[in-house]
Protein backbone atom coordinates (compact mmCIF):
# COMPACT_ATOMS: atom_id res chain seq x y z
CA UNK A 1 0.00 0.00 0.00
CA UNK A 2 1.13 3.61 -0.76
CA UNK A 3 0.79 5.72 2.23
CA UNK A 4 -1.18 8.57 0.82
CA UNK A 5 -4.17 9.81 1.20
CA UNK A 6 -4.88 7.26 3.45
CA UNK A 7 -7.22 7.32 6.62
CA UNK A 8 -5.20 5.79 9.63
CA UNK A 9 -6.37 5.34 12.72
CA UNK A 10 -4.08 3.91 15.45
CA UNK A 11 -4.59 3.24 19.22
CA UNK A 12 -2.13 4.20 21.57
CA UNK A 13 -1.15 6.51 19.23
CA UNK A 14 -0.51 9.46 22.57
CA UNK A 15 2.89 7.68 24.10
CA UNK A 16 5.84 5.79 22.97
CA UNK A 17 5.80 3.59 19.59
CA UNK A 18 2.47 4.81 19.07
CA UNK A 19 3.50 8.70 19.84
CA UNK A 20 6.25 8.44 17.38
CA UNK A 21 4.59 6.11 14.75
CA UNK A 22 2.04 8.78 14.54
CA UNK A 23 4.57 11.78 13.26
CA UNK A 24 6.18 9.21 10.52
CA UNK A 25 2.88 8.61 8.86
CA UNK A 26 1.43 11.81 9.59
CA UNK A 27 2.17 13.21 6.18
CA UNK A 28 0.38 16.02 4.43
CA UNK A 29 -2.19 13.64 2.51
CA UNK A 30 -2.67 11.64 5.24
CA UNK A 31 -5.69 12.06 7.91
CA UNK A 32 -4.60 10.51 11.64
CA UNK A 33 -6.96 9.55 13.63
CA UNK A 34 -5.60 8.72 17.73
CA UNK A 35 -7.27 6.70 19.92
CA UNK A 36 -5.91 7.15 23.04
CA UNK A 37 -7.62 7.62 27.34
CA UNK A 38 -5.23 10.48 27.95
CA UNK A 39 -5.06 13.15 26.88
CA UNK A 40 -0.97 14.02 27.75
CA UNK A 41 0.44 15.37 25.03
CA UNK A 42 -2.65 15.57 22.44
CA UNK A 43 -1.96 19.76 22.06
CA UNK A 44 1.84 18.50 20.93
CA UNK A 45 -0.40 16.33 18.26
CA UNK A 46 -2.38 19.10 17.33
CA UNK A 47 0.81 21.07 16.51
CA UNK A 48 2.45 18.28 14.17
CA UNK A 49 -0.44 18.54 11.62
CA UNK A 50 -4.07 19.83 11.67
CA UNK A 51 -5.30 16.59 9.73
CA UNK A 52 -4.58 14.42 13.43
CA UNK A 53 -8.56 14.02 14.76
CA UNK A 54 -7.61 12.68 18.34
CA UNK A 55 -10.64 10.89 19.75
CA UNK A 56 -10.88 9.76 23.95
CA UNK A 57 -11.52 5.93 24.20
CA UNK A 58 -11.13 3.75 27.10
CA UNK A 59 -10.14 0.43 25.14
CA UNK A 60 -10.36 -1.36 28.17
CA UNK A 61 -14.56 -0.44 28.22
CA UNK A 62 -16.76 -2.49 25.34
CA UNK A 63 -18.93 0.72 25.66
CA UNK A 64 -16.12 3.38 25.40
CA UNK A 65 -14.99 1.23 22.21
CA UNK A 66 -18.48 0.94 21.14
CA UNK A 67 -19.50 4.90 21.17
CA UNK A 68 -15.54 5.18 19.86
CA UNK A 69 -17.12 3.05 16.44
CA UNK A 70 -20.01 5.25 16.46
CA UNK A 71 -18.22 9.18 17.04
CA UNK A 72 -16.57 7.28 13.85
CA UNK A 73 -19.79 6.69 11.79
CA UNK A 74 -20.84 10.00 12.86
CA UNK A 75 -18.13 11.80 11.36
CA UNK A 76 -18.00 9.89 8.35
CA UNK A 77 -14.15 8.34 9.35
CA UNK A 78 -13.34 4.97 7.36
CA UNK A 79 -10.18 3.95 8.05
CA UNK A 80 -8.05 2.36 5.20
CA UNK A 81 -5.46 1.48 7.90
CA UNK A 82 -5.88 0.40 11.57
CA UNK A 83 -2.72 -0.10 13.62
CA UNK A 84 -3.34 -1.47 16.87
CA UNK A 85 -0.63 -0.35 19.01
CA UNK A 86 -1.89 0.41 22.39
CA UNK A 87 -0.84 -1.66 25.41
CA UNK A 88 -0.18 -2.35 28.86
CA UNK A 89 2.56 -4.72 30.79
CA UNK A 90 2.06 -5.46 34.78
CA UNK A 91 5.63 -6.95 35.49
CA UNK A 92 4.78 -8.60 39.50
CA UNK A 93 4.13 -12.36 39.28
CA UNK A 94 1.03 -13.89 40.08
CA UNK A 95 2.52 -15.18 43.53
CA UNK A 96 3.52 -11.82 44.16
CA UNK A 97 1.89 -10.11 47.12
CA UNK A 98 1.32 -6.87 45.46
CA UNK A 99 -0.72 -8.76 42.55
CA UNK A 100 -3.50 -6.88 41.46
CA UNK A 101 -6.20 -8.97 40.36
CA UNK A 102 -8.13 -6.58 38.84
CA UNK A 103 -5.29 -5.80 36.54
CA UNK A 104 -5.89 -9.65 34.72
CA UNK A 105 -9.45 -8.01 33.05
CA UNK A 106 -7.66 -4.88 32.10
CA UNK A 107 -4.64 -5.92 30.72
CA UNK A 108 -6.06 -8.80 28.60
CA UNK A 109 -8.86 -6.29 27.28
CA UNK A 110 -6.61 -3.68 25.70
CA UNK A 111 -4.12 -5.90 24.97
CA UNK A 112 -5.93 -8.62 22.61
CA UNK A 113 -9.94 -7.62 23.57
CA UNK A 114 -10.39 -4.50 22.06
CA UNK A 115 -7.93 -5.02 19.13
CA UNK A 116 -10.60 -7.91 17.75
CA UNK A 117 -13.06 -5.75 18.87
CA UNK A 118 -11.84 -2.81 16.70
CA UNK A 119 -10.79 -5.10 13.90
CA UNK A 120 -14.69 -6.64 13.90
CA UNK A 121 -16.66 -3.38 14.05
CA UNK A 122 -14.23 -2.15 11.19
CA UNK A 123 -14.26 -4.43 8.80
CA UNK A 124 -17.07 -3.18 6.58
CA UNK A 125 -15.23 -0.21 6.04
CA UNK A 126 -12.38 -1.93 5.34
CA UNK A 127 -13.38 -3.92 2.52
CA UNK A 128 -15.21 -1.35 1.16
CA UNK A 129 -11.32 0.02 0.37
CA UNK A 130 -9.58 -0.68 -2.76
CA UNK A 131 -6.68 -1.96 -0.44
CA UNK A 132 -6.80 -1.69 3.19
CA UNK A 133 -4.78 -3.23 6.46
CA UNK A 134 -5.01 -4.66 9.72
CA UNK A 135 -1.79 -3.95 11.49
CA UNK A 136 -1.56 -5.67 14.84
CA UNK A 137 2.37 -4.92 17.25
CA UNK A 138 3.35 -8.01 19.23
CA UNK A 139 6.19 -9.22 20.84
CA UNK A 140 8.80 -11.50 20.59
CA UNK A 141 7.02 -12.72 23.88
CA UNK A 142 4.10 -14.07 22.02
CA UNK A 143 6.60 -17.04 21.18
CA UNK A 144 8.69 -17.43 23.81
CA UNK A 145 7.47 -16.06 27.10
CA UNK A 146 9.12 -14.53 30.12
CA UNK A 147 8.61 -15.48 34.08
CA UNK A 148 7.75 -11.65 35.09
CA UNK A 149 4.44 -10.29 32.89
CA UNK A 150 2.50 -13.18 32.48
CA UNK A 151 -0.78 -11.71 31.26
CA UNK A 152 1.34 -9.46 28.99
CA UNK A 153 2.99 -12.41 27.52
CA UNK A 154 -0.40 -14.47 27.04
CA UNK A 155 -2.21 -11.49 25.08
CA UNK A 156 0.70 -10.96 22.49
CA UNK A 157 0.62 -14.66 21.71
CA UNK A 158 -3.13 -14.51 21.41
CA UNK A 159 -2.85 -11.45 19.16
CA UNK A 160 -0.15 -13.38 17.55
CA UNK A 161 -2.72 -16.22 16.26
CA UNK A 162 -5.06 -13.73 15.89
CA UNK A 163 -3.22 -12.71 13.50
CA UNK A 164 -2.76 -15.52 11.54
CA UNK A 165 -6.43 -16.67 11.55
CA UNK A 166 -7.61 -12.85 10.97
CA UNK A 167 -5.34 -13.34 7.78
CA UNK A 168 -6.30 -16.33 6.81
CA UNK A 169 -9.82 -15.39 7.12
CA UNK A 170 -9.31 -12.14 4.73
CA UNK A 171 -7.35 -13.73 1.80
CA UNK A 172 -9.71 -13.39 -0.94
CA UNK A 173 -10.35 -9.61 0.45
CA UNK A 174 -8.93 -6.41 -0.10
CA UNK A 175 -8.13 -6.47 3.25
CA UNK A 176 -3.99 -7.21 4.49
CA UNK A 177 -2.66 -7.98 8.05
CA UNK A 178 0.52 -7.23 9.36
CA UNK A 179 2.18 -8.15 12.20
CA UNK A 180 5.12 -6.77 13.79
CA UNK A 181 7.03 -8.80 16.06
CA UNK A 182 9.14 -6.57 18.64
CA UNK A 183 11.88 -6.59 21.05
CA UNK A 184 12.60 -4.90 23.97
CA UNK A 185 11.74 -1.00 23.01
CA UNK A 186 12.59 1.93 24.99
CA UNK A 187 8.99 3.03 25.78
CA UNK A 188 7.38 4.68 29.11
CA UNK A 189 5.68 0.89 29.13
CA UNK A 190 9.35 -0.62 29.81
CA UNK A 191 11.11 1.93 32.18
CA UNK A 192 13.68 0.74 34.32
CA UNK A 193 13.37 -3.18 32.66
CA UNK A 194 16.30 -4.61 30.64
CA UNK A 195 19.28 -3.38 28.60
CA UNK A 196 19.82 -2.57 24.67
CA UNK A 197 16.10 -1.38 23.77
CA UNK A 198 15.66 0.17 20.67
CA UNK A 199 14.82 3.86 20.44
CA UNK A 200 10.86 3.71 19.64
CA UNK A 201 11.70 6.52 17.11
CA UNK A 202 13.78 3.82 15.27
CA UNK A 203 10.83 1.35 15.42
CA UNK A 204 8.29 3.88 14.54
CA UNK A 205 10.42 4.24 11.41
CA UNK A 206 10.84 0.49 10.50
CA UNK A 207 7.00 0.10 10.72
CA UNK A 208 5.78 2.56 9.24
CA UNK A 209 8.27 0.88 6.15
CA UNK A 210 6.73 -2.49 6.43
CA UNK A 211 3.48 -1.38 6.31
CA UNK A 212 4.13 -0.50 2.80
CA UNK A 213 5.89 -3.83 2.57
CA UNK A 214 4.95 -6.96 0.89
CA UNK A 215 5.90 -9.35 4.28
CA UNK A 216 2.89 -10.06 6.68
CA UNK A 217 5.20 -11.08 9.37
CA UNK A 218 8.23 -8.43 9.94
CA UNK A 219 10.50 -9.21 13.27
CA UNK A 220 12.45 -6.25 14.04
CA UNK A 221 15.82 -5.78 16.07
CA UNK A 222 16.39 -8.77 18.35
CA UNK A 223 13.07 -10.02 17.45
CA UNK A 224 14.88 -11.40 13.90
CA UNK A 225 16.66 -13.88 16.14
CA UNK A 226 13.79 -15.96 17.15
CA UNK A 227 12.91 -17.87 13.99
CA UNK A 228 16.07 -18.94 13.33
CA UNK A 229 16.77 -19.48 16.78
CA UNK A 230 13.68 -21.58 17.31
CA UNK A 231 14.84 -24.10 14.76
CA UNK A 232 18.51 -24.27 15.48
CA UNK A 233 18.54 -24.00 19.74
CA UNK A 234 14.79 -23.04 21.24
CA UNK A 235 15.65 -24.55 24.53
CA UNK A 236 18.64 -21.92 25.07
CA UNK A 237 15.77 -18.83 24.43
CA UNK A 238 13.71 -20.04 27.16
CA UNK A 239 16.36 -20.42 29.56
CA UNK A 240 17.37 -17.04 28.48
CA UNK A 241 13.86 -15.89 29.26
CA UNK A 242 12.96 -17.71 32.19
CA UNK A 243 15.54 -15.16 34.15
CA UNK A 244 13.48 -12.46 32.98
Amino acid sequence: MHLSNKTILITGGNSGIGFELVKQLNVSENLMVVVSRSKNRWDFLRDIQPRVSLLQCDLSSKSSVLQLIQELKTKSIAPDVLINCAAVQNSPTLIDPVFDFDSIETETTINFIAPVWLSHQLLPDLQNKDEAIIVNITSGLALYPKTTSAIYCATKAAMHNFSQCLRYQLAETSVSVKEIILPLVDTPMTQGRGKGKLPALYVAKEIAKAITGSRDEIYLGKARLLPVMSRIWPSLIKRILQSY
